[in-house]
């Protein structure tokens, strides 16, 4: 029990990255798309993949919290 609750925490480290290296290529494109630049198309594509990491974030931790809880 204790070791998936390890990779449940690692995933989640993992996940945390990613979710902030979006969040830095949403603010860049962001700032490209406003000088007119063709940044339109990648910028969705990065919400899109962000919303998908950020859920996946959520999930994880209804899991590890509910693990930590004796049923």
């Amino acid at each position: 029990m204790k070791s998936g609750v390890k990779l449940l925490r690692k995933k989640l480290g993992v996940v945390k990255k990613q979710k902030e290296y979006l969040l830095l290529e949403e603010a860049k494109l962001v700032r490209m798309a406003r000088q007119g630049s063709g940044a339109g198309a990648k910028l969705e594509k990065v919400k899109k993949e962000k919303f998908r990491v950020l859920a996946e974030e959520a999930k994880l931790l209804r899991v590890i919290k509910q693990s930590g809880r004796p049923a």
